[in-house]
This record gives structure tokens, C-alpha cells and sequence, in this order.
């Protein structure tokens, strides 16, 4: 070992001799290594981390199950005054929308008539209890 090496530690830099320094040096390794720890801890927290995912999820899904509504009792509003003005038209356009909404996206109107038969169904059944 050389008188470089003795004097330095591993890392290259000077090792205090002082009891003083070597107690200020320690205490900021610690305070290093307790910062470490809590960047690494935070990091691995996946439980807090899953329940902010969570949260940031359903405000947003909130917010647009808001915005459904809305526009839903707009669209709703609508209707009722051109079925009371024009009823046998309105009556039709809302047909026509229908047939061509089945025609472009067939899966949501098969699982959605798929539910009011298991519906009538169960109800059916309850009433023979």
C-alpha cells in the first residue's frame, strides 16, 4: 500500500483524522443514505402509487359520466320538443337512427338485448317462486 493510499480512503478522497470531522462526515453519509432510502421507499410504494392511479381514474371517469349526462338531458330535451312539433317525423328520424346504429355496431345492441332477455327471464322465473 502507498503513503497515498494509507492517507486517502477507497474513494480516492482524504480521509479526516480529526474525531470532529470524521463525526461531521458520518453524519452527512447518514443524511445521504436516509434520503436514499426514502427515494427508493417512495419509488416501491406501489400500494400508494396503485391508489393514486385509482383516484386520477375515477375523477376523470366521473368527469365524463358528467359530460354523458349532459348531453344526454340536452339530446333528450331536444326530442321531446320535435316530437311535440312534428311527432310522426320525429318518430321515424328515431327509428332510422336505431336501424342504422344496429347496422354500424351490432355488439352493444346484442349484448344489450341479450340482458333484457336474462332480465325477463329471472323476473319470469321470481314470479313462479
Amino acid at each position: 500500500m502507498t503513503a497515498t493510499e494509507s492517507k486517502n480512503g477507497h474513494n480516492g478522497h482524504a480521509s479526516p483524522t480529526d474525531p470532529e470531522a470524521l463525526r461531521q462526515e458520518i453524519a452527512r453519509t447518514r443524511a445521504g443514505l436516509g434520503e436514499t432510502v426514502e427515494a427508493l421507499a417512495a419509488k416501491a410504494d406501489m400500494k400508494s402509487r396503485a391508489q393514486d392511479a385509482v383516484s386520477t381514474s375515477v375523477t376523470a371517469a366521473k368527469l365524463r359520466m358528467r359530460e354523458g349526462v349532459e348531453q344526454v338531458a340536452v339530446n333528450a330535451a331536444y326530442a321531446g320538443r320535435e316530437l311535440r312539433t312534428h311527432p310522426r317525423q320525429a318518430v321515424q328520424r328515431s327509428l332510422h337512427r336505431m336501424v342504422q346504429s344496429v347496422r354500424d355496431r351490432p355488439a352493444p345492441w346484442v349484448v344489450a338485448s341479450g340482458l333484457l332477455i336474462l332480465a325477463a327471464l329471472i323476473g319470469y322465473r321470481k314470479g313462479y317462486e
